[in-house]
C-alpha cells in the first residue's frame, strides 16, 4: 500500500524520490488535469539533471525501463 508522508512524497517501494526543489512553485491546492509530456533527454538521468537546474519538470518521471521517479512534492 502506498501513503504520503507528511512532505508529500509518495512512499511505495516502486517509486525511487528523486526531489528537486527548485522545480516546486508554491502551495497545489488540488489537482485540476494530469498531464503527460514527453521528454527529448537521451535518458532519465538526463532529465534528474535537468531538473535540479530548475525551470520546468513534472511531479513524476517514468524511464523507458518503467522505473517511476518522484521529483516534486504531492503538496507543492
Amino acid at each position: 500500500m502506498s501513503t504520503i508522508d507528511k512532505d508529500g512524497m509518495l512512499i511505495d517501494s516502486r517509486v525511487l524520490l528523486r526531489r528537486s526543489a527548485s522545480i516546486e512553485h508554491g502551495e497545489l491546492s488540488g489537482v485540476r488535469a494530469i498531464v503527460v509530456h514527453q521528454t527529448d533527454s537521451s535518458s532519465a538521468q538526463a532529465t534528474l539533471n535537468g531538473y535540479q537546474n530548475g525551470g520546468n519538470g513534472a511531479h513524476f518521471l517514468i524511464d523507458k525501463n518503467g522505473q517511476i521517479y518522484q521529483t516534486a512534492s504531492l503538496l507543492i
